[in-house]
């Protein structure tokens, strides 16, 4: 029997290819092509799977030991943190500080639903439900990158943790995927769910430099983090995983619906949450999804650092701030400890002294707005080179006629409100008894010019005069001492110059005057008598020990800077713009030239070499003239030399820091407390407190005691000799000093101008006066200050007479002294002249006897009570 034939013919064994019958295909049934090819698609994954195990399973071996061993526990890992700057209410933020802000939350109940729930959405929507690695999801991921898909993750917020604080994040290949997984799980082991996510939100950048849920809220929002809708915790939460801003609608590219897309998709994932949303959120989360994004604050380019274009940023401005050495002397802290840049470091909070509603007081008065800036005839904004630009911003600063910046003059409340726009004004306010600095205004934006501090000082002319006087009741001179005021008066000291000659503001010849008026009437020549008495050293130190600590030398430049070193000793620093060797001159951190660089170089600790001064030289470094107050220093300063006066002597260590705080709130104790200096005795205080309380400016006086004194310079421009380019009020208080200066913008030596334009009656009395009688009774209205009245000032020092005695020993008698006392034996004639034959001055300062009769009195306090000066 042969073997069975087959269908269709042929040979046995293996058929033929050539003619060889093909089967019908079955309807329904998958080819046998593609079943082939699925095969071979399936066995490759399969075999990709397991390769991927047995890596990652390898690398879990290996790496296991290593970092099972090194995970970075969360309470361990330490981070840089930018400082915050705050009123003196330690509450109310100023500025900031930091190359990113980074601020932690340290407790999870802090952080609220809105923030936790929109994250999970997000990230990881099992998170409370697996332990540190969501396996399905990472297999589904593998398979989806191992089929061509898009590159998926499926990294669990733990592993995503892990990542961070590892620095892997970088990484994208499956050994990193095994050592997050196992760092992951070491993590859930040793720490709360809780406590991982509350890390992780605080290790990671949101965009904007904010590192930090914290100040991502505020950076984002201005807001607490506990204060933030649903849409807004959607908005900085989306940003984890989007550093390029891709997901930041002010930093996408244009037309781009990436931020909406990815936004929108949270919230709606949100309520599909059906356990962990209660109805009351979802009610709220459907309602701000129909509403749409939320509005943000505009991007800043460094956020870390913010707030120093303002009028509190010559305070706190990282370039010359007047706190970085102060944080640096009183509590050892280095500027770079604040910045954050490092681990560990930053985090502080600094209450400044400055008093919140003191400052709204000084800008209230002082701010006339911003500089003008360039526009052409279109009335666009140009710059420098009359080329449009775009913004205010990239314009040129407006120049008048005369060359002079111009203000916008724009606010209403400025006690300069109706005077020329390129007339600026500058107050500092300084307590009493703490040396607390409570208001400060050099200018609007604290990048600029400081027309209240050190870089730009100015004559502080008759108010000066205080200080003078105090010196000579210190040499045992008294208020009722008189004094030759002739004017002009021949110094054998001024040598050639002006011919040997100083004249007072009017030029009235033989006329004596008591102390008192001398001061009051603002008198240049008995000023420099004292100081050619007592000499120009002597009236330094007076000044220095009251509180001055800068003062410039007009024929260099070069402005000097004080210290009272801890034995007592008397040093200064020298300070201009400094040209190295090379030709280049000294920088400040920003590249720009730095007008206060060391004259005489750094010390062995960076710092500027100090100098003893010389007190046995009494015209060094500076001359006679200091006694009229020919040599500029700042506004500061002579808000803290009345501060004295006011304290009954006593000088307390001017100061910004009011307090420094940890990032857990603990206050650091400064490492040495406020230097206290008995400057004067208190009985001097209290004369200087007399003689300024009988002084009136033109708006008036106060409705309590205070002592002041007005001060004009004169403007050296050219054709402006008969002008004056300075005015000043320093005035006080019991509980307040301050001071205040009326200059020019742009240059120290143009001319001042009255309403309406000219050049006459522009004096301390009547311009400065008044900004500072704005301010202080503003100041005491916000502080609700008591009054309070002075204690009475009782004699000291002598009546002495020896300015105004003939080589002979007598006086003239038809002096002023000698009309006040007809008695004294000195005066050629005993009775003073009767009234028909008095002199003007004498008239006017009423020590003439009427009809010729009846002895006169003595000094009598110093000639009476209150009036306005001559200045």
């Amino acid at each position: 029997m042969g073997p069975p034939s087959v269908a269709g013919g042929g040979n046995m064994g293996r058929a033929s290819v050539v003619g060889a019958a093909k089967p019908k295909p079955v309807p329904g049934a998958p080819k046998q092509g593609r079943r082939k090819k699925m095969s071979v698609r399936r066995r490759r994954v399969y075999a990709a799977l397991i390769m991927a195990c047995l890596m990652m399973l390898g690398a879990i071996t290996v790496a296991g030991s290593w970092f099972f061993q090194s995970v970075p526990a969360p309470e361990d890992l330490k981070f840089g943190e930018s400082t915050t700057f705050t009123y003196s209410d330690g509450e109310t933020q100023i500025a900031g500080y930091g190359e990113f802000t980074r601020k932690l939350v340290d407790d999870y109940k802090e952080i609220p639903d809105q923030v936790i729930w929109s994250l999970l959405a997000l990230e990881d929507k099992d998170y409370f439900e697996h332990e540190g690695v969501d396996y399905k999801g990472t297999m589904r991921a593998l398979i989806n990158n191992l089929k061509g898909g898009d590159t998926q993750g499926a990294s669990t917020i733990s592993q995503q943790y892990a990542g961070m604080v590892t620095d892997i994040r970088g990484d994208i290949s499956y050994g990193r995927k095994a050592r997050e997984a196992v760092m992951a799980m070491k993590l859930e082991q040793d720490n709360s769910k809780e406590t991982i996510l509350l890390h992780y939100l605080n290790l990671n950048f949101y965009g904007r430099g904010a590192y930090g849920i914290e100040a991502a809220a505020e950076v984002w929002f201005n807001k607490k983090v506990e204060d933030l809708t649903w849409g807004e915790g959607m908005m900085l939460v989306m940003q984890v995983k989007a550093g390029d801003g891709s997901f930041d609608p002010r930093v996408a590219e244009e037309g781009s619906t990436a931020p909406l897309d990815r936004w929108t998709f949270g919230m709606e994932t949100l309520l599909t949450l059906k356990d962990e949303i209660k109805e009351d959120q979802r009610a709220a989360i459907q309602a701000e999804l129909e509403a749409g994004m939320p509005e943000t604050q505009i991007a800043l380019e460094n956020p870390g650092s913010w707030g120093h274009d303002t009028s509190t940023g010559f305070i706190t401005n990282p370039n010359d701030g007047y706190i970085w050495d102060e944080l640096e002397s009183r509590y050892g802290l280095t500027q770079d400890q604040f910045y954050g840049e490092k681990e560990g470091t930053g985090g502080y909070t600094v209450a400044l002294t400055i008093d919140k509603d003191v400052q709204a007081a000084a800008v209230a008065t002082a701010s006339r707005g911003d500089l003008k800036r360039q526009k052409n005839e279109n009335d666009q904004w140009v710059d420098e080179n009359n080329e449009v630009v775009d913004t205010r911003e990239e314009a040129a600063e407006y120049r008048n006629e005369d060359d002079f910046f111009e203000f916008e003059n724009d606010n209403d409340n400025a006690a300069l409100r109706n005077y020329h726009p390129s007339m600026a004004d500058a107050v500092a306010a300084v307590e009493p008894g703490t040396g607390a600095v409570r208001g400060y205004f050099g200018g609007i934006n604290g990048l600029g010019i400081d027309k209240a501090g050190i870089e730009n000082p100015h004559p502080p002319s008759s108010t000066f005069k205080m200080i003078t006087a105090a010196t000579a009741i210190e040499n045992g001179a008294s208020i009722d001492s008189w004094w030759n005021s002739d004017s002009p008066r021949k110094f054998e000291s001024l040598g050639d110059t002006n011919d040997g000659e100083l004249s007072n503001a009017g030029r009235i010849e033989n006329v004596d005057m008591t102390l008192t008026e001398a001061v009051r009437q603002s008198r240049n020549t008995p000023m420099y008598a004292i100081a050619e008495d007592y000499g120009a050293t002597a009236i330094l130190v007076n000044a220095i020990e009251m509180g001055l600590r800068t003062m410039q030398d007009q024929s260099t430049g070069n402005i000097y800077r004080f210290y009272i070193e801890d034995d007592g000793t008397i040093t200064y620093s020298l300070h201009n713009v400094v040209e190295k060797a090379d030709g280049s001159y000294e920088t400040d951190p920003n590249g720009n030239i730095d007008p206060l660089a060391s004259v005489n170089g750094l010390d062995d600790n960076e710092q500027p070499v100090r100098t003893p001064l010389n007190l046995d030289d009494p015209r060094s470094p500076f001359d006679y003239q200091i006694g009229f107050g020919q040599y500029p220093t700042s506004v500061l300063d002579m808000a803290t030399v009345y501060a004295t006066i006011a304290n009954d002597g006593t000088a307390v260590e001017t100061h910004f820091v009011e307090a420094v705080y940890k990032k857990d709130g603990t206050e650091v104790k400064p490492i040495r407390e406020l230097e206290e200096t008995p400057a004067l005795d208190a009985g001097i205080a209290r004369n200087l407190q007399y003689v300024g309380s009988t002084i009136d400016g033109d708006a008036g006086a106060i409705d309590r005691a205070y002592t002041g004194k007005t001060g004009t310079w004169e403007a050296t421009a050219e054709g402006y000799e008969d002008a004056n380019a300075h005015t000043w009020y320093v005035g006080a208080i019991p509980q307040m000093s301050i001071a205040a200066w009326v200059g020019n913008a742009t240059a120290e030596s143009a001319p001042l101008l009255n309403e309406d334009g000219g050049t006459d009656d522009v004096f301390g009395g009547t311009l400065s006066y008044p900004v500072w009688k704005q301010f202080m009774e503003a100041t005491i209205e916000v502080k609700g200050y008591e009054k309070e009245s002075w204690q009475e000032a009782t004699p000291v020092g002598s009546p002495i007479v020896d300015d105004i005695l003939n080589e002979d020993g007598t006086i003239d008698a038809d002096s002023q002294y000698c009309a006040a006392n007809p008695t004294d034996s000195r005066c050629a004639r005993a009775t003073p002249p009767g009234q028909e034959t008095c002199d003007p001055i004498s008239q006017m300062l009423g020590l003439c006897q009427p009809g010729g009769g009846g002895g006169g009195g003595g000094g009598g306090g110093g000639g009476g009570g209150g009036g306005r000066d001559d200045d």
